[in-house]
């Protein structure tokens, strides 16, 4: 048992290193590969384990994909550069208005194609139309912030809108309107609540008004989508938000869903390129729109489940289950922000996705029931969605974002980041634990 022990904690060290320092370029799936390899090799876990994670993790991780490739399709299309720039229309000419309306679309596109989607396609767009508006350096950075932590935060109101959402819902069979009920309320909190509190912090950097003949040089031309694809993009996006509810409801996994509607519009797309030249956006045709598909995520999420199970054997899920035992039996509020912070400590220094795992199966150990189980399965969400950009190696989309932000010229660094980044994490941890207790309070529970 005592080797079991040290080859399951380094294991899970190593693989945690490989998904963060990514030596020599080296993709995040393979990371948790080598790692998952390495657990059934030492027998940290069995094969038999290892089907078991199959099982668990593969609607999670096809619906992951499934949304990673609408985004690709929608993004090729010009559909997110449409709704950009439909936002500095609307904003005319006032930098503060401006700022609302970024974080609102960032938030739109969070919830709707997840938070990863919306930094690796709408930052990048954010980041051009500021520097096309001649925003200086600091008003950048007001802008970057808000919609980099805001993409973050607004990953929660549907299953969808997360991987670790999916994975939650799989994992104790609740529904897609269960998780809307008790997470959409929240979602509106925090992200109001987070929107404030990065105003404060750059309230005095963000412009009062921008350059609008540059905003008229950005908006006018041949438009970014035909009216005819952006009137498909909506159908379709409506098609499949019904489709959640539908799928969810009969307890069908919710990757049929995104993934049909992902098939749908790339065919859509691949059938207007050849036809004519109504494609305004990127002409990428279908092998290069397969080519900017996060492929290996799939690979990622299996893996990672695998090492993690190494960590179970040897009883970490036991101390984690304790701690979250005894906090969740703290009286009132501190009974949910308690557990929810023991989530956000693990998630921030280690990683949501294993830190997601982690808490699902501490829970389950725990044998918990009605409220509790409730109050620690949305709690464990909590921790994992709002938690994680305290420090950024926790998330992997604020990661993304400080890469993406570094690659154009625009450095963050670490104190800078933590300077907003942790304080807007704590709170978003203590508002969203305020509305969880009110809806428990008011009788609300799963099971």
């Amino acid at each position: 048992m005592e080797y079991i022990a040290v080859a399951a904690i380094a294991v899970f060290a190593v693989t945690l290193f490989l998904m963060i320092k990514r030596p020599r370029g080296l993709r995040l799936g393979y990371a948790a590969g080598i790692g998952a390899v390495a657990s059934l090799l030492l027998g940290t876990v069995s094969l038999g384990q290892a089907a078991t994670s199959f099982l668990t993790i593969w609607d999670a991780a096809l619906a992951f994909l499934g949304i990673v490739a609408l985004s690709v399709v929608l993004d090729a299309m010009g559909f997110f550069k449409w709704a950009a720039l439909r936002v500095v229309k609307m904003a005319r000419g006032s930098g503060l208005r401006l700022y609302f309306y970024v974080t609102l679309l960032t938030a739109a596109v969070s919830i709707l194609f997840a938070n990863d989607s919306a930094v690796l396609i709408l930052i990048p767009i954010v980041l051009e139309i500021v520097t096309c508006l001649n925003i200086d350096s600091k008003g950048k950075l007001a802008y970057l912030f808000s919609a980099g932590l805001i993409a973050d935060t607004a990953a929660m109101p549907l299953i969808t809108s997360n991987p670790i959402n999916i994975l939650s819902a799989d994992f104790f069979h609740y529904t897609f309107v269960d998780h809307l009920i008790f997470m959409g309320p929240i979602a509106i909190a925090t992200i109001t609540s987070s929107l404030l509190i990065v105003y404060l912090f750059f309230r005095k950097k963000i412009p009062k008004a921008y350059n609008m003949e540059a905003a008229d040089e950005l908006t006018q031309g041949k438009p970014v989508i035909s009216p005819v694809l952006l009137r498909v993009c909506f159908a379709t996006l409506a098609a499949v938000d019904v489709g959640y509810v539908l799928t969810s409801l009969n307890r069908f996994p919710v990757s049929i869903v995104i993934c049909s509607g992902a098939l749908l519009l790339g065919a859509v797309y691949g059938f207007t390129l050849k036809r004519d030249d109504s494609v305004s956006g990127q002409k990428k045709g279908l092998t290069g729109l397969a080519r900017d598909i996060n492929w290996d995520i799939l690979l990622f999420m299996l893996s990672i489940f695998i090492v993690v199970q190494g960590l179970e054997t040897v009883g970490i899920t036991n101390l984690l289950a304790s701690a979250l035992d005894a906090s969740s039996k703290l009286p009132s509020a501190l009974g949910i922000f308690a557990p929810s912070m023991v989530v956000t400590v693990g998630a921030s220094f280690m990683n949501n996705w294993p830190m997601t795992i982690l808490g699902l199966l501490s829970i389950q150990h725990i044998g918990a029931t009605g409220t509790q189980l409730t109050s620690l399965i949305f709690s464990n969400i909590i921790g994992n969605n709002l938690g994680p950009h305290f420090f950024p190696l926790g998330s992997l989309a604020i990661l993304m974002w400080m890469e993406t932000m570094r690659r154009k010229g625009v450095n963050i660094s670490l104190k800078q980041y933590l300077k907003v980044g942790a304080v807007v994490s704590i709170a978003e941890v203590a508002v969203a634990s305020l509305v969880l207790y009110a809806e428990l309070s008011a009788g609300f529970k799963l099971f």
